[in-house]
């Protein structure tokens, strides 16, 4: 598009501009990696634990907390789209030119300019020596159109058009793919969902901030399973059964693992985390040591809070669990998480209804005993608590367009690069006691490959023209 003069003129011209396109995408690659230096969608405790509150302040005005969401990088994908508009527009005009009004019946001039080209004579007619050059052009898949101007033919033929084209099917790609970005920007959203065994919830926490989306339908946890490795805490698997409801009514139930998630209406649910609320309901196994009379040890199983029976009129108590335990300020026993880090229980046995002694019981130290010549020792064999399981929730409506946009560019790459534009045109002419055969050839791109696909095209010729002189 001619660009007019005066603020149109420079505004086209701005948006127009190549050097527009390569300052964008210098800057979307830049702030690509401030994504990856920053902490994406994390607590802000641990924004401030890592950078300090005047840091958080900013990353949090910023939106660096989750950069491709944020308003000034959705921004930045909006420019970079209309940049690209503008240029087709401002460039497509010329390309279109060569699809619709090819160059035909050049001038002799424009031809004599041009190469490669062969000169050579024959002795068919310029009718005759047309049809036979055609039938060797359109073997070569060339298109071809040919007319007769008194003692003067000519042929037009050309193939691979398209790649004038391929340019902008690769912009129109790379369009799709920023509309995409821009519709999973605006619409889509990433954030977890914690859900106890039993029960639902349609809430999901985003990532990096406080702000909870509903979900059209609930989520319910039927149970979670996790195994370890023998002799230790570190998970092997785990796996939560979920159900989802729409309107109460159970519609779909599938077992979420670890890079097997569950997707239903457009949003995905991946197994992500899982912890025991110790808290609420929770049975202790012990292994019960008697200290006298030969007795073997026994197991017991006791709920946190409540009591058991052991022999002889005694009786346990689990005063507390701790999951994960460390000494708090003042020595004072806290959980430093909700999982299966460090097991410890403070337990309590009575007799006839009368505390006797309070102990400690270690699953990492089972030696490790407060009271000495109690008359039974404990040791820890497993917790089964109330577990919950933390799915992460992710919805991207724009996926689809962006997968549309990467497929469609795979087509503008191999149109732009692996196909060229080339034209040929042939002008047999009477020249009395001699017909003369001249060939030019043009290629767009791969000057080297054409010269020598051209050089094959003029043997071919000679030999269905019946030689040449």
């Amino acid at each position: 598009m001619k660009k007019s003069e005066g603020l149109w003129g420079r505004l086209w011209g701005f948006f127009s501009s190549l050097r527009l396109t390569i300052f964008l995408l210098f800057i979307l690659a830049v702030t690509s990696i401030s994504g990856t230096l920053i902490m994406q969608r994390a607590n802000p405790q641990q924004y401030v634990k890592t950078y300090g509150v005047a840091g958080y302040q900013v990353i949090k005005a910023l939106g660096l907390y989750d950069v491709y969401h944020s308003w000034w990088f959705l921004s930045l994908l909006a420019l970079l789209a209309f940049n690209i508009v503008v240029c087709s527009f401002d460039r497509f005009p010329r390309s279109w030119r060569f699809v619709r009004e090819p160059l035909r019946w050049p001038a002799r001039g424009v031809l004599g300019e041009m190469k490669p080209q062969e000169r050579f004579n024959v002795a068919l007619s310029p009718e005759d020596a047309l049809d036979k050059i055609q039938e060797v052009l359109k073997d070569k898949g060339y298109k071809c159109e040919k007319k007769l101007e008194g003692k003067l033919g000519r042929l037009f033929a050309q193939k691979g058009v398209i790649n004038r084209l391929g340019v902008y099917v690769t912009h129109l790609s790379v369009l799709i793919i920023l509309i995409g970005g821009l519709i999973g920007g605006i619409w889509g959203f990433s954030g977890s969902m914690t859900i106890v065994e039993g029960e639902s919830s349609r809430n999901v926490t985003i990532f990096g901030s406080h702000k909870v989306v509903t979900l059209p339908f609930d989520v319910r946890c039927d149970s979670f399973q996790v195994a370890f490795y023998p002799g230790t805490m570190t998970p092997k698997d785990y796996r939560s059964t979920v159900t989802i409801l729409e309107h109460g009514k159970p519609v779909v139930t599938k077992d979420v693992r670890v890079n097997h998630p569950l997707k239903y209406r457009g949003i995905s649910f991946y197994q992500a985390s899982y912890g025991t609320i110790s808290n609420r309901v929770g049975t202790l196994t012990l292994e019960v040591i008697p200290r006298e009379g030969g007795d073997k040890p026994f197991r017991v199983e006791a709920k946190v809070g409540g009591e058991v029976s052991l022999k002889d009129g005694y009786r346990l108590k689990v005063v507390a669990f701790f999951p994960d335990l460390v000494l708090g300020k003042d020595n004072q026993p806290m959980n430093r998480s909700e999982d299966l880090r460090n097991p410890a229980a403070l337990l309590e046995v009575k007799k006839d209804g009368r505390p006797q002694y309070r102990s400690w019981v270690f699953a990492f130290f089972p030696e490790v005993h407060s009271v000495k010549d109690a008359p039974f020792r404990f040791r820890y064999v497993s917790f089964k608590g109330l577990q919950y399981t933390g799915l992460q929730v992710s919805k991207d409506p724009g996926v689809w367009v962006v997968w549309t946009g990467c497929t469609l560019i795979l087509v503008g790459l191999v149109i732009s690069f692996f196909i060229s534009h080339r034209r040929i045109w042939v002008l047999v002419e009477d020249k009395g006691k001699k017909r003369q055969v001249q060939v030019v050839g043009n290629v767009n791109r791969n000057h080297a490959a054409f010269s020598q696909h051209f050089g094959e095209i003029i043997k071919e010729m000679r030999e269905a023209l019946g030689g040449s002189q």
